[in-house]
């Protein structure tokens, strides 16, 4: 890509979300004349009206649903309480976003940013107020519900009362809006979906309604309105990913990933309600969404059911965060010191007020090197035992039916500082994510040497080095590990690399809907953002029919969209015996096709295995039962730290 080509680029996305920033417009086609016309959900603990009828799709919205109590006070950094009772008849008008922060050194210019005058520009870029970074409440553990069969649990109907004649009844009574009369259905499939954010930043609901991110009316419609899409809040930063020695002897580490499962079990307690089917739910994560699910799946070394029966995981992304007892816990120390509670433990940050917290969580983001978070799902001896990959390699997972798995063509650019020239930037930058231990026994030095730029290497460049770095131990090689982990025949592996393939831009043929939906500006967000092009094509058609199709049927291909402009291509379970994966349906700027997956090498998959096992070793974490093998250090003693605080 050239510089002209990267200057118009980023014009375009500076355009796009000044439009964002600026822009709230009116959800016209969401607003129903007669709100006592819609339906109400009954819980145990409050009701719920649901807050709008799509009259363009047919789908009902619940906005807003508690799905757990408010986490403040001693409630901060515990597992998520039951939600307390409300009286009345609750609108969904009440709803926060988790508190947020916006992670260090975004890169919006890809490879460009590594001139002086790319360097400034996405300096510029990258400090733009966008509101998803902004704001927030801990009062924020809610969910929503889009669905089309506003009968079920409808004006106090009881569900064991439930028949097609009383159905028929109400609607005609009662006036239910709805194009026609729904027959009495077979309970529904559910998917989850758990959004991304670098587990720092992102809500259920944040960029609506400008744009369809974590709507679930487009895949509804797809399938027909044959299935229930719910998605939740979870807490995030500080307040969601907090771990170290001293949150597990006071608190709860890891009370984001809590949160999740939290919600994953209402949907097994009430989604019946709504006619959803408790037995067959998916759950679908994007980022730190998918890498979300990839722990769910190792949760207590697979023993926990995950609540889910399958799983679309699209780049699913982490830091390795290991070092419980060194520098997990000096972040630890580090936002305690920020929110004036040195040395004072988890009751002092439970009894500090909300917005010095706020503020420590944005300090101590700002203090990252760029790329690289300050916090995100920890290993601590207990939940979660030790990295997914070593969990996965030992056979530690909980067997659900089958996955779908996917990466986008270029995900490590937006985090990639451009601005590593030289070897010793490299090495600083590797020095960031690894503790000191792990440099002293050489594996900082092995990755170095492993990712080298001289003679033929393939690293070019500095930036090379270090986007596959990211590339390899953050996101597709978590492809390959789970692939080779689960079998070749249970999972089948996508890769997006419509332009520019940029970590999240599959979002928006995912999410997009009919035209007419939700606001003016997703519209115009399909001819001013380049990539984004695919909303006025079949490309969403078609790649909506293989997720729905997998969510209805277990298969991709059942129901995809074989007379289609472009035209879908059977999607066949890969193979990853060799080096490269093969068998991978590739969505590119020209269609579908099956190519060979270079994104996701065994050579580079495996080193990172190693990496994992040894760092983990090396301080002593790895649970006795499932010690992994690995090539790089002697280990004396891998468990000796092993054991957590409160379980």
């Amino acid at each position: 890509m050239n510089a002209g080509s990267i200057y118009s680029l980023v014009f375009s996305y500076l355009l796009y979300f000044s439009f964002l920033v600026l822009v709230s417009p009116a959800s016209d086609g969401d607003k129903v004349g007669a709100r006592i016309s819609l339906p109400i959900l009954h819980l145990p603990y409050a009701s719920y009206r649901a807050a709008r009828y799509d009259n363009v799709n047919d789908i009902y919205t619940f906005k807003n649903i508690r799905y757990a109590a408010p986490p403040v006070g001693d409630l901060r950094w515990a597992k998520p309480a039951a939600p307390l009772n409300q009286s009345g008849i609750q609108d969904g008008s009440i709803g926060h976003s988790c508190i947020q922060a916006a992670p260090s050194g975004l890169n919006l210019l890809g490879t460009g940013n590594q001139s002086p005058i790319g360097g400034a520009i996405n300096q510029f870029l990258g400090g733009i107020p966008l509101p998803i970074f902004s704001g927030g409440s801990e009062d924020c553990l809610f969910l929503d519900i889009w669905y089309a069969y506003p009968l079920y649990g409808y004006v106090g109907t009881d569900v064991s009362t439930r028949n097609p004649l009383f159905n028929l009844l109400t609607y005609l009574i009662l006036d239910v809006p709805g194009k026609a009369l729904k027959a009495y259905p077979e309970k529904l499939p559910v998917v989850v979906f758990v959004y991304g954010g670098g587990y720092v930043f992102g809500s259920k609901d944040s960029l609506q309604p400008e744009l369809p991110f974590y709507d679930g009316t487009g895949l509804i419609s797809q399938s027909d309105n044959n299935m229930i899409f719910v998605a939740m809040n979870y807490r995030v930063g500080a307040f969601g990913f907090l771990a170290g020695t001293t949150m597990e002897n006071e608190g709860i580490p890891n009370t984001g990933l809590w949160d999740q499962r939290a919600a994953f079990q209402w949907v097994k307690d009430y989604i019946s309600l709504v006619g959803g089917d408790p037995t067959r739910v998916t759950a679908m994560g994007q980022s730190a969404g998918g890498g979300s699910i990839m722990h769910h799946i190792i949760g207590q070394g697979g023993k926990l059911d995950p609540l889910f029966s399958k799983a679309i995981l699209l780049s699913p992304a982490f830091e390795y965060m290991w070092d419980r007892g060194g520098t997990v816990q000096k972040t630890f120390e580090a936002f305690a010191r920020l929110a004036g509670c040195e040395s004072q433990g988890v009751p002092c940050l439970r009894r500090a007020d909300t917005s010095i917290l706020a503020n420590a969580n944005t300090q101590l983001m700002k203090q990252q090197c760029s790329g690289t978070f300050a916090v995100g799902p920890t290993p601590d001896g207990s939940y979660i035992r030790q990295l997914p990959v070593l969990e996965l390699s030992t056979g530690n997972f909980w067997d659900i039916e089958s996955l779908i798995l996917s990466h986008t063509t270029a995900e490590p650019n937006v985090f990639v500082n451009g601005l590593v020239q030289t070897d010793s930037d490299f090495k600083s930058f590797v020095d960031a994510i690894f503790p000191n231990y792990t440099q002293a026994a050489g594996i900082t030095d092995k990755i170095i040497a492993f990712y080298a730029v001289s003679g033929q290497s393939k690293y070019k460049s500095q930036t090379d080095r270090v986007q596959a770095v990211l590339r390899d131990s953050s996101f597709t090689c978590n492809i390959r590990h789970l692939t080779e982990s689960f079998g070749d025949s249970e999972v089948w592996n996508l890769q997006y690399g419509v332009s520019p393939g940029w970590h999240g831009t599959d979002l928006f043929p995912i999410f997009s809907s009919k035209l007419g939906g939700k606001s003016w500006l997703e519209n115009l967000a399909a001819r001013v953002t380049p990539g984004i092009g695919s909303l006025t094509s079949g490309t969403s058609i078609a790649l909506q029919s293989y997720l729905t199709s997998y969510i209805l049927t277990g298969d991709p291909n059942t129901n995809r969209k074989i007379f289609n402009l472009p035209p879908t291509v059977k999607w066949n379970h890969p193979s990853s015996q060799g080096e490269q994966i093969l068998g991978v349906v590739n969505l590119g700027n020209w269609g579908f096709s099956t190519v060979r997956d270079g994104q996701t090498e065994k050579t580079a998959c495996d080193f990172w295995k190693d990496v994992a096992a040894a760092v983990t070793g090396l301080g002593g974490y790895s649970p006795p039962d499932a010690v992994v093998q690995q090539r790089l250090v002697d280990v004396q003693d891998s468990s000796v730290n092993y054991n957590g605080g409160n379980r």
